[in-house]
């Protein structure tokens, strides 16, 4: 009995790890899933405590270092890049609703059933009530347009 131990212990580590996991949506424990089988099987074959323990050891940091490296790569390439619903404004037409004089800091336009501020793109240029301007971009919660052409 007492050489079967530890066989029990991985398989109970195993088995835990699994519940975990499916449980989780996170991957607290699917890190320790291969360690965990590769050190059964070992177990199983005789293979001494220490060095059970050091492959669950090695090969559970690898697994989580290098899924670690990827998340982080797949997290960051997109960071700065996460599109909104604002973001759908760019290239439309808007009526300008109030005149637009940058030099004034004024100016409305109403797009989608929504009036929001605006600036010209060029800041000697200005809108007039009733014309329709493009939306080029956002920059806090300003629209800058330019002339529809």
């Amino acid at each position: 009995m007492g050489e079967y131990v530890m066989t029990i212990f991985w398989a109970a580590l195993f088995v835990t790890a699994l519940i975990v996991e499916s449980q989780t949506a996170e991957m607290v424990a699917i890190w320790f899933l291969p360690g965990t089988l590769v050190s059964l099987i070992l177990s199983l074959l005789g293979v001494p405590l220490w060095i059970q323990w050091i492959v669950f050891v090695v090969l559970s940091a690898i697994l989580l270092v290098l899924a670690f490296k990827f998340f982080r790569r797949l997290i960051l390439k997109n960071v700065g890049k996460a599109k909104t619903d604002t973001d759908l404004l760019i290239g439309k037409s808007a009526r300008v609703e109030e005149e637009i004089v940058n030099s004034e800091m004024k100016g409305a336009v109403k797009i989608d059933g929504k009036v929001w501020s605006a600036r010209m793109a060029n800041a000697s240029e200005t809108a007039v009530p009733g014309e329709f301007v493009t939306v080029l971009r956002i920059e806090g919660v300003k629209l800058i347009c330019a002339r529809q052409k």
